[in-house]
């Protein structure tokens, strides 16, 4: 690593730990006082609340990345232009895109540290949080509500319900995948369900079974059909939704309700941004240097202020793509990864732009 490369990182180093444990403690402030309030009120102990808080910080920590990386950026440019230090390195003969590759190296990294923690750490993290406010919630008058659940039972049938109503008792658009002796396995699909233990009553729903070569075979519909599962619906509420699983899981699942018959494209999404949202520490280290340093064109004050600009609208943005991509309007790839690309190309232009400027 050369003098510069060094020099840079050191630059970043600070304020991006600064900024990881900045908005950590702001983006927690709504826990802690719903933590306070179940101490307080609710009686839940304080081991607990201390728990939940534990297994909370991972996936707070992952939406950090990419706003503390912009900040590092911010605050190492700005600093070395306040003490026209990059004056002096482009003097010196050393171009804006020199200067450049320590930032965007350190914003591939922080990408890859993202990816891996949402990957191998979060997804647990959040299924232990979910299990512990599922515990205290299930002390309470009222369960919960959950949607996109899916199971597997001891008798190798998968189970896929868009929502479940525990007070009710009810549940919207299933999917019963069972494994048979045969090639390919029988699907039943049904608009309602009603449960009581380990009853369900299915209601305006058809059967599909398969030929050897997967064409069908048989297709029967019904009005209402009662199925025996093997497992109480409160056990299945304790599966994984997709939010807690890792890309190996949602892809597993998503084969699966493919296989039924089920759209799925708002899963689809969901493992294309598993990819996509890691990758964006890398686009605000690359849009974050053009807009950090003063030119004649721009002072200091109006980058800084034009960065949290584009900041905001990148995640607008990609909350609209996602949201596109879930109703199956865009392809999930597209969805997915279309804010990232485009704030990409934008920040190559600004900073070819920036570099060559004299």
């Amino acid at each position: 690593m050369k003098v510069i490369d060094r020099y840079v990182f050191m630059e970043m180093l600070g304020p991006f730990m600064i900024g990881v444990i900045g908005f950590v403690l702001v983006l927690a402030v709504d826990l802690l006082f719903t933590m306070a309030d179940l101490i307080i009120n609710k009686g839940i102990p304080l081991w607990a609340v201390l728990k939940l808080l534990l297994y909370k910080l991972p996936a707070i920590m992952v939406l950090t990345f990419p706003v503390s990386t912009l900040f590092a950026t911010a605050m190492a440019l700005g600093r070395l232009s306040k003490d026209n230090e990059i004056i002096a390195l482009r003097t010196s003969g050393i171009t804006l895109f020199r200067i450049s590759v320590p930032i965007v190296i350190i914003g591939v990294v922080v990408s890859l540290a993202s990816y891996i923690t949402n990957e191998k750490i979060v997804p647990h993290a959040n299924f232990v949080s979910s299990n512990i406010i599922r515990q205290i919630i299930y002390k309470r008058p009222l369960p919960e509500v959950k949607e996109n659940v899916f199971f597997k039972d001891a008798r190798d049938r998968y189970y896929y319900a868009r929502r479940v109503d525990m007070k009710t008792k009810t549940m919207d658009n299933i999917m019963v995948y069972e494994i048979t002796d045969e090639r390919f396995p029988r699907v039943i699909l049904a608009d309602r369900a009603t449960f009581q233990g380990r009853i369900w009553d299915l209601e305006k729903g058809i059967i599909h079974k398969y030929d050897e070569k997967g064409y069908l075979k048989y297709e029967a519909a019904f009005a209402n059909m009662q199925l025996n599962v093997s497992e109480d619906v409160l056990s299945f509420s304790e599966q994984k939704t997709s939010q807690n699983m890792n890309s190996f899981e949602l892809k597993s699942m998503i084969n699966t309700l493919s296989k039924g018959g089920v759209n799925t494209h708002a899963f689809q999404t969901e493992l294309y941004m598993k990819y996509s949202i890691p990758l964006t520490c890398f686009v605000f280290a690359l849009i974050g240097i053009p807009f950090s340093l003063p030119s004649p064109r721009t002072g200091r004050t109006w980058g800084m202020v034009m960065t949290i600009v584009f900041m905001f609208t990148f995640y607008v943005f990609a909350s609209v793509f996602r949201s596109l991509g879930t109703g199956g309007i865009l392809p999930p790839l597209v969805a997915a990864f279309t804010p990232q690309v485009s704030f990409t190309i934008l920040g190559g232009l600004l900073l070819f732009r920036e570099g060559s400027f004299k």
